[in-house]
């Protein structure tokens, strides 16, 4: 039970989200010089963007491929990539060899609309093409309000290859891969010509992980699963952060029966790249097999434990836990309640209750159960954070200023009930000290904009003007996605007679969200102020 309640756990955190979050869809660029010779690297730059971005959390990278595996063959617009994969921005290029020089360009357009928002711009040796995505990396990250750690940097530039012809016969052998993958049926003469490539390219380079993550993927194609999980293993070997070598290997263990090491690869895989959601789907579908394989067995033994010992409410309170954690509502309230006709102090009985009440929408029983859960003392410490959110819900505000309160008292370093505090302390019209709880939690949480947003309104109010600025810029500087800020900042300016700074956050606002409700007033405006 420890375990699966570990696992559950990570599951809920996994699921968490991420602020200021980029998922960037990255296509082959276009080889402009005129020489053949040079086409293999549209393919090898794409995926040298993508293996970049993979030590950095907030940017989340794919390729051609990976659109192709989730939408088909089809055609597809870039609004689909927005719509059906939440792709927030495309980047797509060109590049041509110039003497002993490579020139890349790399554009970068909103999903959404397919408008090109920025074009960055690098140079490398020929001798090593690769080095030219550097520069990029770097700007777009910037231009992204990324702040990368020295750490990411580092990894960042770990090269895909350490010469030229290495990465000319992979990339070469990956497009033989992809063409073979998309006949039907697979093309096995194209397959070993890219298994052939591959094998070449990882003996001239032994410190490239790329070619032996892709012989992992010929291997699975042909059903030779030892072999796929030896060339994951190798891959990883080279470069322990590969993630997709460490989430294909978590799915040929978890094919073979070896849950355990499945497990343990995919949740490697998740630190490493917390928003993929192709990983997020096999460690929870792995978590909830691997519970109802056992969920029988739990719930016999506890079957007897009632049998043996009818008025003992622990028996019902743990086989309550059995039937919550497989989202068997009714059964789990069923015998929450018997527990606590047995022990009506069962603290975390109530707990366990009141959370179900709110999720049922039984606002004012869920109250009632997390205020006797608390009043018992549950072990569940969060409890009163529970009550306030509930309270808040229902707008007993001054009931849910007091919970918040209680939650910090009993966890002074627990971040969220302070943010929480504020929006009671808001709606109550109490602005100063929502404006302190704000602070605080700002203080607390370094990466969550919305508490810099609510200090900029509150400043506004007042007519703090520099306060105000200052605060809905940290908020862009956090999540520069977040439309209410650029608008608020924007119209903040104008006010002040800032025309040029307010156009800017208004066209920002209008990339972010071209079909914005208030689109065609934002437009008129900056017309108007344009003039």
């Amino acid at each position: 039970m420890k375990k699966l309640l570990q696992l559950c756990i990570l599951i809920i955190l996994i699921h968490a989200p991420i602020d200021a979050q980029w998922h960037i869809a990255v296509l082959p660029h276009e080889n402009i010089s005129g020489d053949p010779k040079w086409n293999h690297l549209s393919l090898g730059i794409a995926e040298g963007y993508v293996n970049a971005y993979y030590p950095v959390p907030k940017i989340y990278a794919v390729d051609e491929e990976y659109v192709r595996h989730k939408l088909g063959e089809t055609r597809v617009s870039t609004s689909d990539l927005a719509e059906k994969l939440n792709i927030h921005l495309i980047l797509r290029g060109q590049y041509h060899i110039a003497g002993s020089r490579i020139h890349l360009k790399t554009a970068v357009l909103q999903a959404t609309t397919g408008e090109v928002i920025e074009t960055f711009a690098g140079q490398a040796s020929a001798s090593a093409p690769l080095d030219a995505i550097l520069p990029v990396l770097y700007a777009l990250a910037d231009h992204f309000k990324v702040t990368l750690t020295p750490e990411e940097k580092t990894r960042m530039q770990r090269p895909l290859f350490h010469n030229a012809e290495s990465l000319r016969i992979a990339t070469e052998s990956l497009m033989a891969l992809h063409r073979a993958l998309r006949q039907s049926p697979i093309d096995n003469a194209l397959l070993t010509q890219a298994e052939s490539g591959l094998k070449r390219a990882a003996q001239r380079d032994p410190k490239s992980a790329m070619p032996h993550y892709y012989l992992g993927r010929i291997y699975e194609t042909r059903n030779q699963i030892a072999e796929a999980e030896r060339a994951y293993r190798n891959a990883l070997q080279i470069n322990f952060e590969h993630v997709a070598a460490r989430y294909r290997l978590g799915l040929s263990l978890k094919n073979r029966g070896r849950v355990d090491e499945a497990m343990s690869e995919l949740e490697q895989a998740i630190r490493l790249s917390p928003l993929d959601a192709d990983i997020q789907a096999a460690l929870s579908g792995m978590f909830f097999n691997q519970y109802a394989q056992t969920f029988e067995t739990i719930t016999a033994q506890l079957r007897e434990a009632i049998r043996a010992n009818p008025d003992d409410p622990m028996a019902f309170y743990e086989l309550g836990n059995a039937y919550n954690e497989l989202d068997r509502i009714d059964e789990a309230t069923e015998y929450y309640h018997r527990a606590l006709e047995r022990d009506s102090t069962l603290a975390d009985a109530h707990f366990k209750l009141g959370l179900i009440m709110h999720r049922k929408g039984d606002h004012e029983k869920a109250v009632d159960h997390l205020q006797k859960a608390a009043a018992h003392n549950t072990q569940f410490t969060r409890v009163y954070f529970r009550l306030g959110s509930v309270l808040y819900l229902i707008e007993r505000y001054n009931a849910a200023i007091e919970a918040f309160a209680n939650a910090i008292d009993a966890e002074p370093n627990y971040a969220m009930p302070r943010y929480h505090l504020g929006l009671s302390c808001l709606a109550t019209a109490q602005t100063d000290r929502a404006y302190d709880a704000f602070q605080q939690y700002a203080e607390l949480v370094s990466d969550d904009h919305r508490p810099h947003f609510q200090m900029a309104e509150i400043a506004r109010q007042n007519d703090d003007y520099e306060r105000a600025v200052g605060s809905y810029m940290r908020a862009i500087a956090i999540s520069p996605v977040h439309i209410p800020s650029h608008l608020r900042l924007g119209y903040l300016y104008a006010e002040h007679q800032h025309f040029d700074l307010a156009i800017r956050q208004l066209q920002t606002a209008l990339r972010l969200q071209p079909d914005h409700p208030d689109a065609e007033k934002i437009r008129a405006d900056i017309q108007k102020w344009a003039r």
